[in-house]
């Protein structure tokens, strides 16, 4: 298990995270605003990125999961496992960037704008990584609403659940369970529209940042 970030650094990861969130409802104002579409943009805008939980689904990934994932369905384990992936890359980026953030004399209880976040972004670097967490969240956004929309998943994802219950992983499946239901009241066309504006969106934000990665 990771050892646990001192006061300063946990302060700058969540810092990190909420400017994060502010920008994401920057960015998809119209579908926070909406009833069919605010569950999912909360999941994907905010508990995705939540920090609650965020040690002890690490631990289980780390320690208990590679035990037991043999004893879920195929389809169960792949959703797991993209956002364990998802975890890794955001953790690794985001803990980063609070270290910058402390580095360029950031205190806590400072609040930084979304100018300076562009700016810490791009001072970061890290391109190809960014590129790698992108591509994983348009991933699985796609993924999601797949499986919601599957008839059979109305029958195996309750037993899933239970199963992950069983084998002391259910926290892991939580997060596919949440992104299942929170799906699944949305119509084809309106998240073909959802999904449109977030690659549009998110890859110039991240071409703003790093205009070399047109060119890969």
């Amino acid at each position: 298990m990771k050892a646990p970030l001192n006061q300063e650094l946990s302060a700058a990861h969540i810092e990190v995270v909420r400017v994060q969130v502010e920008r994401f409802h920057e960015f998809y104002s119209n579908f926070f605003n909406q009833e069919e579409t605010i569950g999912m943009a909360r999941y994907f805008f905010e508990t995705v990125y939540n920090l609650e939980g965020r040690e002890e689904l690490e631990e289980l990934a780390l320690n208990t999961y590679s035990k037991v994932k043999h004893m879920l369905k195929e389809t169960s384990r792949e959703n797991v496992e993209r956002l364990i992936d998802l975890n890794h890359i955001t953790d690794e980026l985001d803990l980063k960037l609070a270290k910058l953030l402390i580095q360029s004399g950031w205190k806590p209880g400072d609040k930084v704008s979304q100018e300076e976040y562009r700016n810490y972004f791009k001072k970061l670097g890290e391109a190809s990584l960014r590129k790698k967490q992108l591509e994983v969240v348009l991933f699985n956004l796609r993924k999601f609403y797949e499986l919601a929309h599957k008839p059979i998943s109305a029958y195996i994802i309750k037993p899933a659940a239970m199963m992950s219950k069983m084998i002391g992983v259910y926290p892991l499946f939580k997060k596919v369970e949440q992104g299942y239901y929170a799906t699944l009241p949305v119509k084809k066309e309106t998240f073909d529209a959802f999904f449109q504006v977030v690659e549009k969106l998110e890859w110039e934000f991240l071409y703003d940042a790093f205009p070399e990665l047109k060119d890969l």
